[in-house]
């Protein structure tokens, strides 16, 4: 494909460096902000909100490097409560929350 890029970047802007356009940032916060509503409230905390669609059973976010030293997963899942949300480090289970689709819930790290 040569030079060709499967997303939107700004030909050559000032200091002729080529470099993805803002557009293309907002594919990844549809998922990150819309689905799992994740917002940041210290270097390594932050509130998630996920809303399963009724259609899904179950969602997940993998290698997540954010919030931290080390990458995390967060595992969303449908359970009789509502939904179940899990965070994984280093493949091991480290919390568990549990609420109402759209609710939000704090996280806070340990790494």
């Amino acid at each position: 494909m040569g030079e060709h890029v499967p997303y939107a970047i700004e030909a050559w802007p000032e200091g002729s460096q080529r470099h993805l356009s803002a557009e293309s940032g907002l594919y990844c916060r549809i998922i990150t902000e819309g689905l799992f509503g994740i917002r940041p409230i210290g270097l390594r905390s932050f509130t998630i909100t996920p809303r399963l669609p009724e259609e899904w059973n179950e969602m997940a976010l993998r290698n997540v490097y954010a919030f931290g030293d080390a990458p995390f997963d967060i595992k969303i899942s449908r359970c009789p409560k509502g939904v179940k949300t899990e965070i994984y480090s280093a493949g091991k289970l480290t919390k568990t929350y549990t609420g109402k689709s759209g609710a939000t819930m704090a996280v806070q790290l340990t790494m």
